[in-house]
């Protein structure tokens, strides 16, 4: 029970701490994000412009994918040609099978219809 109200303390003064009047919020939150600064050079009349953190252009981010796409292609277990040739050959057939299932369906059914259509 002690510690429960320990931790209760503890968290009400981090919420005092985060409402403290007179101070700003970010000096409250140490993990916020330090605000940027602005960059004007010398002698320019514009109004700075705040400098924006870059992200990773397009081909950086393109050659990390293909970095990490190398990486996961190494860790496949890739089937041997007999293996491969035998999956075929089973797909081939199955797919003969069916498809001469299917056909004598639709052969019987439409003969059905005719039948009674007549």
């Amino acid at each position: 029970m002690a510690r429960l109200q320990k931790k209760k303390v503890s968290s009400e003064k981090a919420r005092k701490r985060e409402t403290s009047p007179g101070v700003p919020a970010s000096e409250n939150n140490s993990s916020a994000v330090p605000p940027v600064k602005a960059v004007q050079k010398r002698g320019d009349s514009r109004p700075a412009v705040a400098a924006v953190p870059s992200d990773p252009n397009f081909i950086q981010k393109g050659m990390e994918f293909l970095r990490e796409v190398r990486v996961e292609l190494k860790k496949v277990t890739w089937p041997s040609r007999k293996q491969t040739a035998g999956s075929t050959l089973v797909v081939i057939i199955l797919v003969f099978i069916l498809g001469a299932f299917l056909g004598l369906v639709d052969i019987s059914l439409s003969k059905l219809v005719q039948i009674v259509l007549a």
